[in-house]
């Protein structure tokens, strides 16, 4: 109650109320807008903030006078325009100045924004007070207004301080609440410090905004909240929406090829999994591995590779049926379901319209190039009756059939777990082959063919399994380059092959393959380096073999490697000439200091009219190359006589010596010299026939 001499001002609850209501609903927007700004930044950050004191600038101006409107005079009252208009701004600008301040990095910024604001808002109450004419005068206590302004702006700075350094969610409300609650403590604080004179001789001036026309301007600032609020409400709620259909695009479909990605496939495979039990159909799951991808991209490019990949992706679905799922596992990997209903055939059928997507060949930056894919499948729950199994099994046949034969068709079996399992136990074990002591070297002796001495070896692993026995290296070596323990096992060899030779025990030169795993290895010549200078051998003992698709794979670095062994006196020979590539401008580019013939050939002489034509080319060229030419798998004499005739410098085999321990090399030593005889005489018409 305000109380004068002779009148009586009683509030109207009502619009006490609704002055409350529009207060804390402008406020919460204004807290809205705030909370954006401050996640954002530049001009953006701007905007949020001029918003969000429009809207509680004009929220407070108009509690403000509704609050005044409330008071139910029963003399005449009018409000000067120009100070109804200044209230405003006072107030937008008391809201901006708190908002950008309060928004800063700085200690104590909430609490000089909430002070800026709160001192902007007492102004706004004063003024507006002021501002108000009635047919009298309007006393103020000023011992009644100090505490209308300490609560107003402490409550200012607690609104701003828990908007801009929220603890939890709740306090973006807990700051309009606070807001709302200092514009109705400061208002009614400074109205119950004010006394009315009654003087019925003043006369009001005639350009005062009546209640009626203020209550107008009123209800159009609450429009203009509200729809403020309701605005940034719906375009808030619909980038929103938009981020998060793009955040759910982009969780389930592969941005590349836009096929579905793994997520949304587990989620396909859930629900037809399901459909499949229900219905007693069988399900079958496909893994798709594109073959020799990788060369696609080290010789064009990954953006070359990307654009084929989204070509492949591209034929693949055009062969689906409409209940047919692909999506892309990643990389070269695709997966796909099918409903084979109880035709067994169905998953067969599918897997070759899958195979006829790759029939004819891929356009690559002009150049024709044929793919193939290796496809797996697994069909449920004929395979397995678990659903997270059924992927794995199909994935298992695919590497089972990429292993035997690129663009294969491999169906699920049984027999596949066990060698899988077999496999995994035997990667295990390989990974402490080293330490155990299970690796172990063999010596296949090296022989001159001219005149049947020894030469060198050359080291081959052996892994003494301590409950299986000896391993094959034809299973145990892919297996440590698959896992890359061959690493570790192939510089323990190194080592140990050096050793041997070094301390006496292989005569001549030491041979040691390369893998291709170790040739990514950057220190690969400093570690042979380190080897030689450790165990004290002359690097020209050593002679490192390498396959031509071992450099092959990145040839700048492969170049590089072999450039670093030459320079320190290391022999480089090629191995296993006559397979693979064969080609002969990398006998051209790359440093080779020795061919040595693949096993394939040698065996078929001397009566094979074809083998013995290869051979002779290939000596032939090792002779204009002044490389010289070291034959594998010589098992007769008459294989030897005939490479021998021909002017074949070097050879191995089990006619001279088959691989042994080291223990054993004295004994095949001295076996082996027995084949030692006089050099042949050279011949004419052989030499002219090398040279054709």
């Amino acid at each position: 109650m305000l109380h004068s001499a002779a009148y009586t001002f009683a509030y109207q609850q009502i619009l006490v109320l609704i002055a409350g209501s529009l207060c804390l609903f402008g406020t919460w927007v204004g807290m809205r807008h705030f909370a954006r700004a401050r996640a954002t930044a530049g001009a953006i950050r701007h905007g949020w903030l001029f918003m969000a004191s429009v809207g509680t600038g004009v929220a407070l101006w108009a509690s403000t006078f509704v609050s005044i409107l409330a008071l139910d005079p029963l003399l005449s009252s009018g409000f000067e325009p120009a100070a109804a208009l200044a209230v405003l701004i006072i107030a937008v600008l008391a809201c901006l100045a708190g908002f950008e301040i309060g928004s800063r990095h700085f200690t104590l910024a909430p609490e000089v924004g909430g002070l800026v604001m709160g001192a902007g808002i007492l102004a706004m109450h004063v003024i507006a007070l002021a501002a108000w004419h009635i047919q009298g005068s309007l006393a103020w206590n000023p011992y009644g207004m100090a505490p209308a302004a300490v609560l107003g702006i402490g409550l200012s700075v607690v609104a701003v301080n828990r908007a801009n350094r929220p603890v939890t969610r709740w306090c973006r409300h807990g700051a309009a609440i606070s807001l709302a609650c200092m514009v109705c403590a400061m208002h009614y604080a400074l109205v119950a410090a004010t006394t009315a004179v009654p003087d019925a001789s003043v006369a009001l001036p005639s350009n005062l905004l009546s209640a009626n026309l203020l209550g107008v301007a009123v209800v159009g600032a609450v429009l203009l909240v509200m729809g403020n609020g309701f605005s940034t409400y719906i375009i808030d709620l619909r980038a929103r929406t938009e981020s998060a259909d793009r955040i759910h695009q982009l969780s389930f479909n592969d941005t590349m090829t836009g096929l579905p990605n793994r997520i949304a496939f587990n989620e396909r495979l859930a629900f037809d999994a399901a459909e499949a039990h229900e219905k007693a159909h069988k399900l079958a799951a496909f893994s798709i591995d594109i073959d020799g991808f990788k060369d696609i991209n080290d010789l064009y490019g990954h953006g070359a590779g990307d654009l084929l990949l989204i070509d492949v992706a591209t034929r693949m679905r055009e062969q689906l049926a409409p209940s047919e799922f692909l999506a892309r596992q990643g990389g070269d990997e695709f997966l796909a379901l099918t409903t084979s209903g109880n035709h067994p055939d169905d998953a067969q059928a599918f897997a070759m319209r899958i195979s006829q997507a790759f029939a004819t060949p891929f356009t690559v930056q002009g150049y024709a190039v044929e793919l193939t894919a290796s496809i797996g499948f697994s069909v449920f729950p004929t395979d397995t009756p678990e659903r997270d199994q059924l992927l794995s099994n199909a994935k298992l046949a695919m590497q089972r059939g990429k292993r035997a034969r690129g663009g294969s068709i491999s169906a699920y079996s049984r027999e596949m777990d066990d060698s899988a399992r077999k496999r995994r136990a035997l990667a295990r074990d390989l990974d402490y082959a080293t330490e155990r002591d299970e690796l172990m070297l063999y010596y296949q002796l090296q022989t001159s063919l001219n005149d049947g001495k020894i030469c060198g070896a050359e080291a081959l692993m052996r892994w003494k399994h301590s409950k299986l026995g000896m391993i094959s290296p034809g299973e145990f070596i892919p297996l440590a380059e698959e896992t890359k323990a061959i690493m570790e096992m192939g510089e323990w060899a190194l080592r140990a092959a050096c050793h041997d030779a070094a301390i006496g025990n292989i005569p001549g030169t030491v041979a040691v393959n390369l893998s291709p795993v170790q040739f990514g290895r950057e220190d690969l010549a400093e570690m042979i380096q380190g080897i030689l200078l450790e165990t004290g051998l002359p690097p020209a003992r050593l002679e490192v073999e390498v396959t031509e698709s071992t450099i092959m794979s990145d040839q700048s670095r492969g170049l590089h490697i072999l450039r670093k062994l030459k320079a320190m006196g290391v022999t480089v020979a090629m191995d296993d000439f006559g397979t693979g590539y064969s080609s002969l401008a990398t006998l051209h580019v790359f440093p080779f200091d020795k061919i040595k013939l693949d096993q394939t050939f040698v065996k078929r002489l001397p009566h094979d009219a074809s083998a013995a034509a290869i051979v002779r080319t290939v000596l032939a060229l090792g002779e204009s190359l002044h490389m010289p030419v070291l034959a594998e798998g010589i098992e007769t004499e008459a294989q030897w006589d005939f490479l021998a005739r021909e002017g074949c410098a070097k050879g191995q085999g089990f006619l001279f010596a088959k691989p042994v321990a080291v223990t054993q090399l004295p004994t095949v030593i001295e076996a082996a010299a027995r084949f030692v005889r006089e050099p042949a005489p050279a011949v004419q018409d052989s030499q002219a026939t090398v040279a054709a």
